[in-house]
């Protein structure tokens, strides 16, 4: 019975991994959680992207950055767009794709009104587009 109550107790430690709903390519996970607005219909995580790193003498350069968290199966669209949505008037955006079947994920915040300062430069997740 310990040993039962032990393994609940670690699996509820365990990280979830969200998965496109599309194709299951993982686009984050729990450990990049930030909130979730029921009323938007979205989750919110963080991602951590870092310059890279230089490369050692005679060694291969790194990637242009190398992110962690939301951004490792995700593909951002470069053009910024002005958010058409109810109640998100001045919102400038940017939409998430799935870097394996380009379907729709959500959106990042880049530039927000007072009111919605919480989700800006945070990956919106749109909870049917995420397993």
């Amino acid at each position: 019975q310990r040993q039962r109550r032990a393994s609940a107790e670690t699996a509820d430690l365990l990280p979830m991994v969200f998965l496109c709903a599309g194709c299951k390519r993982p686009v984050g996970d729990t450990l990049s959680w930030v909130t979730n607005d029921e009323e938007a219909g979205c989750i919110l995580l963080r991602s951590e992207c870092r310059p890279p790193r230089p490369a050692p003498r005679g060694g291969r350069w790194s990637p242009p950055s190398l992110c962690a968290g939301a951004a490792a199966g995700v593909s951002v669209d470069e053009e910024r767009k002005l958010s058409k949505l109810p109640g998100e008037c001045g919102c400038m955006i940017q939409t998430l794709f799935c870097s394996g079947c380009s379907m729709t994920l959500g959106n990042i915040y880049r530039c927000t009104p007072k009111h919605l300062d919480y989700k800006r430069d945070l990956f919106c997740f749109s909870i049917d587009s995420i397993e």
